[in-house]
Formats: C-alpha cells, structure tokens, sequence
C-alpha cells in the first residue's frame, strides 16, 4: 500500500521516485546510454517516429528526475 513502511528503502536513504510521465524519461546513465543507443539506431534507419519518441525522453523536463534528492 501505497505511503507505508514497506515502500521506503531499508537503509533509511530516500530514492528517487520512478517516472510517471507519458513518455518515461531518463533517470540514470543507463537509462541515457540505451536511449542514445536507440536513438543512434532510428537516425540509420530513417526512422522518424523512433527518432522523436527518443529525443523527447532525452530532452523533456522530468518531475521525478529534476526534484532534489534528500538523503
């Protein structure tokens, strides 16, 4: 259930909380690095709808991404 102990992480640090926007965006440098990757692959393709899906994952302002972490 949501707003119970459960949900916090056991060694007492807040985390961010995940994406929740339509086009989930990136929150780490993994999540960067795969959508470069996919992004690099729909420019050789000439994929147009894959090449915008990915830069708005790049580029979009995040909530969950761009709040202050407190730890």
């Amino acid at each position: 259930m949501p707003g119970t102990d459960a949900d916090q992480p056991s060694d007492g640090k807040t985390t961010r909380r995940p994406c929740t926007c339509v086009i989930a965006h990136v929150q780490d440098d993994e999540d960067r690095a795969h959508v470069q990757s996919a992004l690099d692959n729909a420019l050789k393709t000439n994929d147009a709808q894959a090449v915008l899906v990915a830069c708005m994952q790049l580029m979009q302002p995040c909530p969950a991404r761009d709040e202050p972490v407190t730890r």
